[in-house]
């Protein structure tokens, strides 16, 4: 393998603490969008998942979970320095495109429609630079505009610049990319809120680890439940809340190829102290008789049995 460490060609320099967060996340999509931009120093989405064999659905999401690894300090530092070569449009650039380009117009019309008011200065020149210099089309841009109005109640011009830096990022500048991509939003909006309860997050401002957990559950297939599960074997085995342990149970049970609750507990089932703290008795009701649990442990370590039996005979 250190074969592949020999110094022969053209190199590129990678940062190891990308590396890091790169092997920490485990998202191979996300690995490989970074190895694509490493050899090319940029990205085209489209060219880039050709290349790499993504459907639009797994670029985006590798290149959303690429962009969230990216430190605040260094998000901060990239959206300063693309302002930075962001063209400086004068007053009457910002005019004669308005005049002159009909589409970009017709973009300004749909702008003020969605705002409800005129366009200042300062919203036609960041609608501009998402336009001219960003390249989401028309189409794109109103999507933009649409959600954000939906979803905040009002279209701020920092938030406008900061989405289109993001959609710009992962490729999404066509308004087929863009409801693409708002429609998988929405319908994992329930999930990723379900998710964020199981972890006892804040639904409307999960922090940062809250956000890396959820992520890795919807990417790979664990629906709430079993992110629940996860949390409350971290309680038992660590005494407290822990998100980097429960996203090493996650992993570990996505290694094994398990997800929901069943498949888990076929494969480690739960001890007869964990089952009956998971589930607390109601108030008058009797708990749960200890040949029961003994029974139904039995019957799931036969379960998880023929089932790695079964995975074995695959594999051969």
């Amino acid at each position: 393998m250190t074969s592949v460490l020999l110094p022969e060609g053209e190199l590129r320099v990678a940062r190891c603490d990308m590396l890091d967060k790169l092997i920490a996340v485990g998202d191979g999509d996300a690995a490989l969008l970074y190895l694509y931009i490493l050899r090319h120093g940029g990205t085209d989405g489209s060219a880039a998942a050709r290349a790499l064999r993504l459907s639009a659905d797994r670029y985006e999401r590798a290149a959303f979970t690429l962009n969230n690894l990216i430190a605040p300090t260094e998000k901060t530092k990239a959206a300063t320095d693309k302002s930075a070569e962001a063209p400086r449009y004068t007053g009457d650039e910002l005019r004669r495109a308005r005049l002159d380009d009909q589409t970009f117009s017709g973009l300004c019309d749909a702008a003020e429609g969605i705002t409800g008011r005129a366009l200042t200065e300062g919203q036609l020149r960041c609608l501009l630079t998402i336009y001219d210099y960003l390249g989401l089309d028309a189409g794109a841009t109103i999507e933009l505009l649409s959600y954000l109005k939906s979803e905040k109640g009002t279209v701020r011009t920092t938030d406008l610049r900061r989405e289109a830096n993001q959609w710009a990022d992962m490729g999404i500048v066509t308004a087929q990319a863009a409801q693409q991509y708002l429609t998988r939003r929405a319908d994992e909006k329930p999930l990723s809120e379900a998710i964020y309860r199981a972890l006892g997050a804040d639904t409307e401002q999960p922090a940062p680890k809250e956000q890396r957990v959820c992520r890795f559950a919807l990417a790979h297939g664990f629906p709430a439940d079993a992110v629940e599960l996860a949390v409350h074997r971290t309680g038992q085995k660590q005494g407290h809340k822990s998100l980097d342990y429960t996203l090493g149970i996650l992993r570990r049970w996505d290694n094994a190829g398990v997800h929901t609750v069943s498949e888990i507990t076929a494969l480690e089932p739960e001890t007869r102290t964990s089952a009956v703290s998971a589930v607390p008795a109601a108030v008058g009701q009797t708990p749960a008789q200890p040949t029961d649990s003994a029974t139904l442990a039995a019957w799931e370590q036969d379960w998880a049995a023929r089932v790695r039996s079964h995975r074995r005979n695959t594999e051969e």
